[in-house]
């Protein structure tokens, strides 16, 4: 007779005495109740149960050729033998390794791996492509799954910031800048998608804050690095047809924006009106990395402006009014579905921004132009598109108004980028106050459709502190300069190379013969853990599973974790414990009369 029948005889023989005593106990009292009894009762066998299921807990089906491996985020109560990485809790039973591929040479029989946790980091993933690898995701906890910061921003210039949140459905998120005044707030839709907009003040290295709020409940709250850098002024030439409003408060807009403007206006008659006269040809529109072209414009020059767009240019068609079937048929054969009614119709605004909120984004004011006289009017200005949608299969949106309608899209054409916009009459919008959503607008189709410029390449791999990072497009020795100053030499291969950040904060990464240096920010080893947890989980579920019959082949059985029925054990001893001596369900004894 094995010891778990003896055990298992021996508490039943005492939940037997116990009830027998418990009836006998009921039926010599002088006020019984029978809910209480039933109550004991039932507790007996619970507490016997659990009992023995912690002294014996039911094995668990693994494999044998299986090598258990402990992640960040591994249970403290898991039990069995297992591998423990630098990342995983102290369980204390287990063998500590600093990597799998340590791993994985000290069991060198292994072709399986089970992992335990939130998944294997970096560090360890070319390492798992050798075995099969068996993985169980955990749903995220609520936090910050993703965020996609800006590359590269001008100074002076907006900015969008995107991201998703775990677990928080509608809730709060809000944008701070390196003053700590909010930027930017909106509410995460039912899938917890959300985007913000900052501004960006002078060139240099910044740091804003996203932060998360549940009703008043802080949520998270992690630091957003932003790098602002100088570039060259891009070259943008506008055509017009006649001289209009639209095109006076756009050039405006662009000088003030740090382009190198190049207006072309008609007045008729063989007048030309802005700036000096240019020849419209192929080398002349090379020098330039934008072109603005309303409607009547381009159907003067539309051979040499998609030549010059196949080329690299980045061409922005707007209507000066209602188009005519023929401009509308050589648009649609660009890629631009162009639905609906045509002619014109009003378009949905925004409504204005907080008061607090514009006012950081406005700036510090002066003397000459105070900050609250560039805050916009409350009043909305009527704004007219024309009455078609630039939607297509190969047409991507790139601005819609407050209703959802697509107001801008683009699509490629050979080397360059072709936008359609079909906002009339936007001048209105710096008329009344509301400069930042005019320059929000044509800023961000400058950005999209824009011939490259040389210029930094920033570094968007996120890290953090004490973990790999993997920094590529490095063709020769590298140096990074660390927050403290002190230095580590990068020697890439395949142009890539691995750096391990021991602290937080800004790092330099300076290239032989550049001059100019790359700074990029590393996270605290604590901070957007859900971020990390994703990341690691989305990598993880790439790798190769193990194969349709492989757990059926070579499964064994290994104890499993006694601590859950341990647990449950005191807690419904106690409950026994304490219903066996309270007056709760006790009926109260009839008083004697005097």
């Amino acid at each position: 007779m094995t010891a778990a029948w003896m055990t298992a005889i021996l508490l039943s023989a005492a939940m037997i005495v116990a009830s027998v005593r418990l009836i006998l106990w009921h039926r010599s009292a002088s006020a019984p109740s029978p809910r209480r009894l039933i109550a004991l009762l039932l507790l007996q066998p619970v507490c016997g149960i659990l009992l023995f299921l912690t002294l014996f807990p039911p094995a668990t089906t693994t494999s044998s050729g299986a090598l258990r491996i402990a992640t960040r985020g591994t249970s403290r109560l898991a039990a069995g033998h297992m591998v423990l990485l630098p990342e995983a809790p102290d369980i204390g039973a287990g063998e500590h390794v600093p990597d799998l591929a340590t791993a994985l040479r000290r069991h060198p029989g292994t072709s399986e791996i089970i992992v335990l946790g939130d998944g294997l980091p970096p560090r360890d993933m070319e390492a798992a492509k050798r075995v099969a690898v068996r993985f169980e995701p955990r749903p995220l906890r609520q936090g910050i799954s993703h965020v996609a910061p800006p590359p590269l921003v001008a100074p002076g210039s907006s900015f969008s910031l995107g991201g998703q949140l775990s677990a928080l459905p509608s809730a709060t998120v809000e944008l701070l800048d390196p003053a700590g005044q909010v930027t930017d707030s909106a509410q995460a839709d039912a899938d917890g998608r959300f985007a913000l907009t900052g501004t960006a003040r002078a060139a240099g290295a910044v740091l804003f804050t996203l932060r998360v709020r549940d009703g008043r409940r802080t949520v998270e709250q992690a630091g957003v690095p932003l790098l602002v850098a100088e570039s060259p002024a891009p070259r943008l030439l506008i055509l017009s047809a006649a001289p209009n409003a639209e095109v006076k408060y756009l050039r405006r807009w662009a000088a003030d924006a740090g382009f190198a403007v190049t207006t072309q206006m008609s007045a008729g008659g063989g007048i030309a009106l802005g700036d000096a006269p240019i020849a419209m040809d192929g080398a002349t529109l090379r020098r330039f990395d934008a072109a603005i072209v309303d409607d009547r414009s381009w159907a003067a020059r539309r051979g040499v402006l998609m030549d010059a767009a196949r080329n690299g240019l980045g061409l922005i068609l707007h209507p000066s009014g209602p188009i005519d079937a023929t401009t509308r048929g050589q648009w649609q054969a660009l890629g631009f579905g162009l639905t609906g009614k045509g002619g014109l119709v009003p378009l949905a605004l925004p409504k204005p921004l907080a008061p607090t909120i514009a006012r950081t984004r406005q700036g510090i004011g002066s003397d000459d132009r105070p900050a609250d006289l560039a805050l916009p009017d409350e009043m909305l200005p009527e704004i007219s598109r024309l009455g078609l949608t630039p939607e297509g299969q190969s047409a991507v949106p790139l601005l819609r108004d407050a209703g959802g309608v697509t107001l801008a899209a683009w699509r490629a054409v050979g080397s360059g980028r072709v936008a359609l916009f079909t906002g009339i009459d936007s001048y209105a919008l710096t008329l009344t106050g509301h400069r930042g959503l005019h320059g929000d607008w044509w800023s961000a189709m400058l950005a999209t459709v824009a011939r490259p410029a040389p210029g930094m390449t920033p570094v968007t791999t996120p890290g953090w502190a004490g973990e790999r990072m993997i920094l590529c497009g490095l063709s020769a020795p590298v140096e990074v300069e660390r927050p403290n100053g002190r230095m580590a030499n990068l020697l890439p291969t395949a142009g890539c190379a691995a750096f391990w950040p021991e602290q937080a904060g800004w790092h330099q990464l300076r290239r032989a013969g550049d001059d100019q240096a790359t700074p990029f920010y590393v996270q605290p080893a604590n901070a957007l853990p859900v971020m990390r947890a994703a990341r690691d989980r989305d990598a993880m579920l790439m790798l190769r599973p193990p194969a349709s019959g492989d757990k059926a082949a070579t499964s064994k059985s290994v104890p499993g974790s006694p601590w859950p029925f341990a647990i449950g054990w005191l807690l419904a001893s106690a409950l026994l414990w304490w219903l066996e001596r309270a007056r709760v369900g006790r009926a109260a004894a009839p008083q004697s009369a005097r």
